[in-house]
């Protein structure tokens, strides 16, 4: 048989769906076997500014408002055997990106990666080295995964978002599970130290009941700031300065009935000589339905500036959201926010002043 005659052949096959090539394996089968698993998600919004402007006040990846946004476009691909060595990496575009990559020294690209790290398992201990997300804190980055479109002041102004560094976990039993960990910064979480110190990280998690989870986190360490050195609002001044720096945290969670959740996320951060912001946020978490959810969220918080001159500032956020799920890989937010201080710092065009806030829409699309 001729070249040309085999490829006509081919070509006739090739044209009878479900004959020729029906038993042929796709990448995600091929995945699957391999004992790779790939997830991934899109997330997009719409936020109004309910003062003057189109800046929001202390925010983290939603700080823009009039407009239209694509948050988050991610994929993570992740080899975790139970044991012996494996890596997850996540590889997020999206607007939020440019948040993410400040932490690189780079906030003006759209793509990121926010996780990359190699892993180890053996029994109950599991240690990981490269990026990956912080202990601290009840909300995290991944739009699907996080309950509200707003994070929480407390995500934004007391906690770290992600790590480089290296991290053990060991878990005891069921009730017990403990984590150590030393990262270039904890307050910037930069890929590249600015000094030789290391942050180091604890956390225990402790689930005395199947329905309630404690964890606690403490961040200890030495880190070099430049250019602003103190909080945004009311601070001290500009230019390099080192100090050390303390990050605690508490989460609680307690599932009070088979469709409503119950949560507690309090804070402490201190920098030395600069200013320490603590507070803490109340969650309620109902899933009525299978279509219709409804969460709310009640934050306390203040930032306490240090140095000749300095101010409080104190805050009331109040957030509620409404999820609709018409399908398992879709569900609709929309959110209502309102925050107010007792000092003038909440942005309103050229003037601050203490109330603002903002509603918003987002959907995500899970695969």
């Amino acid at each position: 048989m001729s070249k040309y005659t085999k490829l006509l052949s081919v070509a006739g096959l090739a044209c009878l769906p479900g004959m020729a090539f029906a038993d042929a394996p796709t990448i995600g089968s091929m995945l699957e076997a391999s004992g790779i698993a790939v997830s991934g998600y899109t997330s997009a919004s719409y936020s109004a500014n309910l003062n003057k402007g189109k800046t929001l006040g202390f925010r983290a990846y939603d700080a823009n408002s009039d407009t239209f946004t694509i948050d988050q476009a991610s994929i993570t691909a992740a080899y975790a055997p139970e044991s012996g060595f494996g890596a997850t990496v996540n590889f997020l575009a999206g607007e939020d990106s440019n948040v993410i990559n400040a932490n690189y020294g780079d906030g003006n690209s759209i793509f990121s990666l926010p996780t990359a790290y190699v892993s180890y398992a053996n029994s109950g201990l599991t240690i990981i080295a490269g990026r990956f997300g912080s202990l601290a804190g009840y909300e995290v980055t991944a739009d699907n995964l996080a309950p509200f479109i707003s994070r929480s002041w407390l995500f934004q102004n007391t906690q770290p978002f992600f790590h480089t560094g290296l991290r053990a976990s060991y878990k005891f039993n069921d009730f017990f599970t403990a984590q150590l960990g030393a990262v270039n910064s904890a307050p910037q979480a930069s890929t590249i130290d600015a000094n030789k110190q290391k942050t180091l990280e604890a956390n225990l998690t402790i689930t005395p009941v199947k329905s309630l989870l404690v964890s606690l986190t403490n961040y200890l360490g030495v880190d070099e700031f430049d250019g602003v050195v103190a909080f945004p609002i009311n601070g001290p001044g500009t230019g390099a300065f080192t100090t050390r720096t303390n990050i605690s945290d508490v989460v609680v969670q307690w599932v009070a009935a088979e469709k409503l959740t119950l949560a507690l996320n309090g804070d402490v951060a201190d920098f030395k000589g600069l200013y320490t912001a603590r507070g803490v946020a109340i969650y309620a978490l109902l899933q009525a339905t299978d279509l219709i959810g409804f969460r709310a969220r009640v934050e306390l918080a203040e930032v306490a500036n240090k140095g000749a001159g300095a101010v409080t500032d104190s805050f009331k956020i109040y957030t509620g959201e409404v999820v609709l799920s018409p399908s398992k890989n879709f569900d609709l937010l929309a959110e209502v926010r309102y925050d107010t201080s007792n000092n003038d710092v909440i942005p309103n065009g050229a003037t601050p002043k203490d109330t603002g806030g903002n509603v918003a829409i987002k959907g995500i699309f899970k695969f």
